[in-house]
């Protein structure tokens, strides 16, 4: 059984099934007058013109540079409440790409170490992206899921170091954000996950092993763009897959295109003498909704869920145990969901927005880009052979984060899983 909810992402690792495994899982300025001046003599028309066109120059001037700035820092940053945003580049279109040491250098200044302790010692490292200019980093939920009271201390590129507070995280999307007071930081290029194609050339860049070390690169290939895979919170998130190597340490670090944009965070790997070359890297698509609303609310609230666990029934499966249709049979329905009290379990959903479920997926891909408060249209077979149709008010999946909960891996070792907390 699974449970419907929404992911827009960003790092993530736990025990970790690239299939659903049929276990339920848990939703989801002050102005100072100036004297005027008396004593003056009337400007000509011509001194006039020209002021005025000074003016006009100086305006523009000023506009374009703030412009530029801005763009530059890749955020955008309103009042009133914190609100930081990036926006996502499109990946270049030509083939000029740059050789992985040029990408190194570039995406490095925006790459960082986090060294994870508490009050009685250091206990483990991790890496980060610099996501604005004054000191947002983001990483991974689940760099400190088994430290207790966990604190933070970021290394740059250029040996500097700081203490950061601690923002927000979010277990589903395994994002976090953390806060420096710094206001010289290299923000990353981020480009457009959906860009990505299959074997398209990355490199990963992250601090494995030792967080005040220099940053490391190992390169691959893009192996699947959207593949689902379960991560630390049972919930199958789509992932990007690559074949570069992570290491302990590298969650939490830059995967990048050959053009030195940020496309993903590498968050983890599959563990195992049955696995290799297969990592993962949460998409910048997610990673762009996530943690604007981390840092703006502090937890995400806008991601929707159905709020039912479900068996997915396919056609082997319908044909083996004499079911009359493919769909997603109903287990339970909890208390929260627009559909409780409307449906019983063994109720089998065989539409959803008139289109035919064939999979849990395509369900989990149409929820995903919905929020909270959206109403979707769902067909339901019930066991008494009837055909009923609801139109369903998605609800929301409020966020949690590991950060002092303690969670420990259940399955630490084994072929198959992945081995929590630092991607290896």
């Amino acid at each position: 059984m699974n449970e419907f909810y929404n992911n827009n992402q960003f790092d993530n690792e736990s025990p970790v099934n690239e299939e659903l495994n049929n276990e339920p899982i848990q939703s989801p300025i002050e102005f100072t007058p100036v004297e005027q001046i008396k004593d003056y003599k009337p400007m000509s028309k011509g001194l006039k013109f020209f002021t005025l066109a000074l003016a006009i120059v100086i305006a523009l001037t000023g506009t374009t540079l703030t412009g530029y700035y801005l763009g530059k820092s890749r955020v955008s940053v309103s009042g009133g409440k914190t609100d930081v945003k990036i926006e996502l580049e499109a990946q270049p279109t030509d083939k000029n790409e740059k050789t992985p040491a040029a990408v190194y250098d570039e995406v490095d200044k925006s790459v960082v170490g986090i060294t994870i302790y508490n009050d009685k010692k250091a206990m483990g490292e991790a890496s980060g992206i610099v996501y604005s200019i004054d000191g947002y980093i983001v990483t991974n939920d689940h760099i400190y899921s088994e430290i207790p009271n966990a604190k933070f201390k970021i290394h740059t590129h250029d040996g500097k170091e700081y203490d950061a507070k601690y923002i927000a995280g979010d277990l589903v999307s395994d994002l976090a954000v953390l806060k420096v007071e710094a206001k010289d930081l290299t923000p990353a290029t981020f480009a457009n996950s959906d860009d990505l194609y299959m074997g398209q050339r990355v490199v990963a860049i992250g601090r494995p092993n030792d967080a005040t070390d220099t940053s490391s690169i190992t390169s691959g290939v893009i192996s699947a763009t959207n593949r689902r895979v379960s991560n630390s919170s049972s919930y199958p998130a789509r992932l990007i897959q690559t074949d570069c190597a992570i290491n302990p340490g590298s969650s939490g670090g830059a995967l990048a295109n050959m053009y030195g944009q940020v496309v993903g965070m590498t968050s983890s790997k599959i563990a195992g003498v049955s696995y290799e070359g297969i990592s993962y890297a949460i998409p910048t698509t997610v990673m762009k909704r996530i943690v604007g609303e981390l840092i703006s609310k502090g937890r995400v609230e806008s991601r929707a869920k159905l709020g039912i666990t479900y068996y997915a029934i396919n056609s082997v499966i319908a044909e083996i145990e004499n079911i009359s249709t493919v769909g997603l049979q109903i287990q339970s329905v909890s208390t929260d969901s627009d559909l409780f009290g409307k449906v019983q379990k063994g109720d089998i959903i065989i539409k959803i927005n008139e289109t035919e479920v064939s999979s849990d997926d395509m369900v989990l891909d149409i929820i995903e880009n919905c929020s909270a408060g959206d109403t979707i249209t769902v067909t339901v077979l019930t066991t008494k052979g009837e055909t009923k149709n609801f139109n369903v008010k998605l609800s929301a999946n409020i966020g949690e984060s590991s950060y002092n909960k303690n969670i420990t891996s259940s399955d630490s070792g084994n072929g198959g899983t992945f081995n929590f907390p630092y991607g290896e």
